[in-house]
């Protein structure tokens, strides 16, 4: 494995390389966050950078003349010079970086020269075993938890996917009926989803259900974050006819199962598109495009970003960090990868006349 010069890797690529693989899970293992080990990642960023002296990976997704990366793994010492790596790198094959980050590395890079502007916000509980439901700041979470505990016996357990089939066909029907009340969801989603099915589930997942008077109500997946000894609230399915406060009664027992754990922390997850507020660091001409965005509705996920803040969580913000002379229209891109990371929309137009073809594009995801 040449590990040396900086260089895209391919997903099949990687799928070849057993030290690459090796090393990638060393990083992801020692330093990764909350976007390094989330389901999405592996349709929204597929591909690998790898770094100078392989110090450190972005996880990574390329168009044409747009390359985006979802996720760092590796020291934070060597972020600003692996961030500099992919810049030049991907300057050098006509294409504009751009790096989704949280505030700390996000203002390093700002301090080198580049824009960082307001895309999101990760919302995490540090330290799990403090975590309570007392006091005022957690009445409207009590509220809503009380709330489900009256529609009949209540309980959230852990199931081992594949280990009983009725079981998976009840939580497959559950992520098919959730689907069914979204006007967009991503590729991972409908992946995930059929290895639910089947009874898979990645070594680095755990899946709780939730069930009220014997029904299935919500199905929440979980991934482990080694860094941090804690965990992501990757995935939730839920049906139509939950009660109030189902989502909140399950995450709150999730919390307890961990706590008893000794697990440290616990993350909510990224919520993108709200909190975009201006910032001096920020490409002005990329914010005013967001909030546009926002504003009307497209990308807009204040409901999201308020119902995690119930748990009073830690707000950190994500920024997209760039090249100050990128041009703006570039950044459509980025929001195209949400959209379609796979990018069927181009595979659409390279067809043949008469090719069969994949549905149209989605409206823009606002998460």
């Amino acid at each position: 494995m040449e590990t040396r010069a900086p260089r895209w890797v391919e997903q099949d690529e990687l799928s070849r390389d057993p030290a690459l693989q090796d090393l990638v899970q060393s990083l992801v293992t020692r330093y990764g966050r909350e976007l390094s080990v989330a389901v999405a990642r592996s349709s929204l960023a597929p591909h690998l950078f790898v770094s100078q002296g392989a110090q450190g990976v972005f996880f990574v997704n390329r168009r044409p003349s747009t390359v985006f990366a979802f996720a760092y793994a590796g020291p934070d010492e060597c972020f600003a010079d692996a961030a500099r790596d992919l810049f030049e790198y991907a300057a050098r094959g006509k294409r504009v970086a751009n790096i989704l980050e949280d505030e700390p590395k996000a203002r390093e890079l700002a301090a080198l020269g580049y824009s960082a502007t307001p895309f999101g916000v990760m919302q995490k509980l540090p330290r799990l075993a403090g975590f309570s439901l007392e006091g005022t700041r957690m009445r409207r979470l009590r509220y809503q938890i009380g709330h489900y505990e009256k529609h009949g016996q209540c309980e959230t357990r852990e199931y081992q996917a594949g280990s009983d089939p009725a079981t998976d066909r009840a939580v497959a029907g559950l992520v098919d009926e959730w689907k069914a009340g979204k006007k967009q969801i991503g590729p991972y989603v409908e992946h995930f989803g059929s290895r639910i099915a089947n009874g898979e589930l990645p070594g680095h997942c755990r899946l709780f259900l939730t069930y009220r008077n014997g029904q299935l109500d919500s199905a929440i997946v979980i991934s482990r974050l080694p860094a941090a000894n804690g965990y992501l609230m990757d995935l939730e399915f839920y049906g139509a006819d939950m009660p109030l406060g189902g989502l909140e009664f399950a995450i709150s027992r999730i919390h307890e199962t961990l706590a008893k754990e000794d697990v440290c922390s616990f993350s909510l997850g990224a919520t993108f598109g709200t909190q975009m507020e201006a910032c001096v660091e920020e490409d002005p001409r990329v914010g005013k495009m967001l909030r546009g965005l926002h504003t009307s509705r497209i990308f807009n996920n204040d409901g999201n970003f308020q119902f995690k803040n119930k748990f009073r969580p830690e707000n950190t913000r994500l920024y997209v960090s760039r090249s100050r002379d990128a041009p703006a229209a570039s950044f459509t891109d980025v929001l195209m990868i949400f959209a379609d990371p796979e990018n069927r929309r181009q595979t659409r137009q390279e067809m043949p006349p008469g090719a069969a073809s994949t549905p149209a594009v989605p409206a823009l995801p606002a998460s």
